[in-house]
């Protein structure tokens, strides 16, 4: 099977057609690619509902008060996120100086049990 009648069966183009995308775009994919169209209209796509607008009951400038405060409040809880978690991984001086002590303990041996007849 040659490259043209590849580039037709793929595209359902003509033969003149698909000879033409391969001398403007010189390799196979690039031909079908060219005359595959980008976002194909089918049936059903007209009956996909567009996304539905909330009511929040606020007026322009209050969403943008509340975008600018939600922007603000995530740009804060970042920079919390990372010093909270620098001061987690940091030990505590009071570790550091009990590991270095060191600590002696005495083993008292128990008297043995009696057994009572």
């Amino acid at each position: 099977m040659d490259d043209t009648t590849m580039v037709q069966q793929m595209t359902g183009c003509s033969r003149e057609e698909a000879e033409r995308a391969l001398f403007n775009h010189g390799t196979v994919v690039d031909a079908i690619d060219a005359l595959t169209p980008s976002n194909p209209v089918t049936s059903g796509s007209k009956y996909i509902p567009k996304k539905p607008v909330v009511d929040t009951g606020m007026d322009e400038e209050q969403a943008k008060l509340c975008e600018r405060g939600r922007w603000l409040q995530d740009k804060v809880n970042a920079v919390f996120s990372v010093a909270h978690s620098k001061v987690r991984t940091q030990p505590e001086p009071q570790q550091e100086a009990a590991s270095e002590q060191t600590t002696s303990i005495s083993v008292v041996e128990a008297p043995p049990l009696e057994q009572s007849s």
